[in-house]
């Protein structure tokens, strides 16, 4: 995986004002999940690949005095995300790779990530580094619209020009089970928008993939560190 160019496509993106379509992209999707994951007050939250900070905003609502932090590699999205945020919600965000994370063992209660791992450099130390900074007993959740069970969205990485880690759900589930995780689950979760929820660009240039892509959804992996 080349890491200078996922950044270098990030960059550009965020250059180009395409940070702003993830939030409308994924949104309701992550929304659906978020009012599931029953965020407690004060907890810590780790969102990996944050780009402009939508969705670490969106986890330090959830509850009082819930604290998240967002990672990511292109400094042009962490900039958008400084740029975009409040004062008061309890987030901040940084530049860094998945794969070394600048923070102390046991550190999280959870850790987020929309549409972003399969981005990593090295998918396995990658989840085992956010495996470290969860506290015992701590929750992952993953969401990936790029995988097997998605036909639509196969040509991606071609189209993109980066090398992406494309696994089905029960090779999810075993990353996560090899690197220590426990309780892992995967399901679907549908954009209830339709067609409305899906762009129509490079990676879904006409109606009929973006119904394929919406038809399949975003695969979520759920999963725990033991306490």
């Amino acid at each position: 995986m080349n890491q200078e160019k996922v950044v270098e496509t990030f960059d550009r993106w965020a250059a180009e004002g395409r940070d702003k379509g993830m939030e409308e992209g994924h949104g309701d999707v992550v929304r659906q999940v978020v009012d599931k994951l029953g965020v407690g007050p004060g907890e810590r939250i780790l969102d990996l690949g944050c780009g402009n900070g939508w969705a670490t905003r969106l986890l330090a609502q959830t509850n009082a005095g819930v604290q998240a932090v967002g990672v990511d590699a292109s400094p042009k999205m962490i900039a958008n995300a400084e740029a975009l945020h409040s004062l008061a919600i309890r987030a901040r965000y940084e530049q860094g790779s998945f794969e070394e994370l600048a923070f102390q063992d046991a550190t999280f209660d959870r850790v987020f990530s929309m549409e972003a791992l399969y981005y990593a450099y090295d998918i396995e130390q990658a989840v085992a580094e956010a495996l470290r900074v969860l506290k015992p007993g701590g929750k992952a959740d993953f969401l990936v619209d790029y995988f097997e069970e998605s036909p639509a969205s196969e040509p991606w990485a071609e189209v993109m020009g980066l090398e992406l880690h494309r696994l089905d759900a029960d090779g999810w589930h075993a990353l996560l089970d090899q690197a220590g995780y426990v309780n892992i689950e995967t399901s679907r979760v549908l954009d209830r928008r339709g067609l409305e929820g899906i762009e129509c660009d490079e990676c879904s240039p006409d109606d009929e993939a973006r119904k394929a892509l919406r038809d399949a959804g975003t695969l979520w992996i759920r999963a725990e560190k033991a306490m």
